[in-house]
Formats: C-alpha cells, structure tokens, sequence
C-alpha cells in the first residue's frame, strides 16, 4: 500500500497531467483564434495556458520520480520556468497591448473566442485548488507556483471574457488592449514572485 506522500505526489501528477491535457487544447485553440481575430487578450490567455503545460509536464516528471535528488532539481527547475514564463508574457502583452492602444487598432471577436474563457472557467478551479492544497500537504514551492499558473489562468480567462464581451456588444476598440495590459500588470507581480522564491 503507498504511503500517504507517494499517494499523494501521484494525485500530484495525474492533476498536473490533465492540466496539461486541457491547456494544450484550449491554449491552442484560443492563439489560433487570436491569430485569426487579432485579439491580444486571447494571445495572452493562449499562451497562459501552454506555459502553464510546460510547468505542468516538468512536475509530471517531477511527481512521477521518487528519487530525492532529481525531484529537488525538477521542482527547481519548474520554479524557475513558471517565473521566466510570467514575466516573458507580461512583457509580451505590456508592449504589445501599448502599441494597440497608441495606434488605436481593432481587433475583431468571435463566439468562438468567448466560449474558451467560459470553459476555462468551469475547468480551471479545480484544476488550481486541488493542486494548491497538494502543494501544501507536500511542501512542494513548485507545484504552489504550478497551481498560480493555472490560477492565473482563471484570472485571465475573467479579463478575456469581460474584453470580449465589452468589445462585441459595444464596439469599444481599446477594449482588448486594456485587458490585455490588466493581464500583463498580474502575470508580472507573479513572475517576480515565483522568481524571489530561487
């Protein structure tokens, strides 16, 4: 019978396995959609979610091995690419979000579009608290980081859908970049917090 940290570092990697599963899907299906509509805020929930699947496939590695020494480099190793990842993205969004602003461009919604923040939301909560009370249990900085990525993409999903909503029912241009510069202000207060935690 596994002992409860073994039970538990599985539970930990079957739940950043289906986040990874799920991000995959609904981060390329809202960068496709983005790249089609032009939408900034659907870039940034896009690429959100496959950073947050890249985290998520280094604490599958993680969680999968029992070897002490390699889990600590694999949890490093996470820590620091879910800092780097949030604080790339910001950047991203922050200049491109400006520059949308500055030259008052438009960018066109779809139902589509907004149907991919409305299922983040139903998926995404539980993905982030279940991963959040198992960083606890196993002490792991990681995975708390992991389940503020996925968090993060909860947030997000909020800021994309209320853009896109905004956009299409009133026609509102700057919109989308607000939005998007909203959501580059939290994944950089992130970044420098996952960072600090080296």
């Amino acid at each position: 019978m596994a002992t409860p940290d073994l039970a538990a570092s599985d539970r930990a990697a079957q739940l950043c396995g289906a986040t990874v599963l799920w991000n995959l899907i609904v981060g390329s299906a809202a960068i496709a959609t983005a790249a089609i509509t032009g939408s900034l805020v659907l870039i940034g929930f896009g690429v959100n979610a496959v950073v947050d699947s890249s985290v998520s496939s280094l604490l599958v590695w993680r969680f999968g091995t029992h070897t002490s020494g390699r889990a600590d480099r694999l949890e490093h190793v996470a820590l620091r690419v879910a800092g780097v990842a949030f604080t790339v993205i910001a950047l991203y969004l922050f200049v491109q979000g400006t520059r949308s602003l500055l030259a008052s461009k438009h960018s066109d919604t779809s139902v589509f579009g907004i149907v991919e923040p409305v299922a983040a939301l139903v998926v995404l909560p539980y993905l982030a608290v279940a991963k959040y009370r198992l960083s606890q249990q196993l002490r792991s900085r990681a995975l708390r980081a992991d389940s503020l990525l996925t968090a993060s993409g909860i947030a997000l999903a909020v800021v994309a859908l209320i853009g896109l909503l905004l956009q299409r029912t009133t026609g509102w241009p700057s919109a989308d970049p607000i939005a998007a510069l909203i959501i580059a202000a939290f994944l950089a207060w992130q970044g420098f917090r996952a960072l600090r935690q080296q």
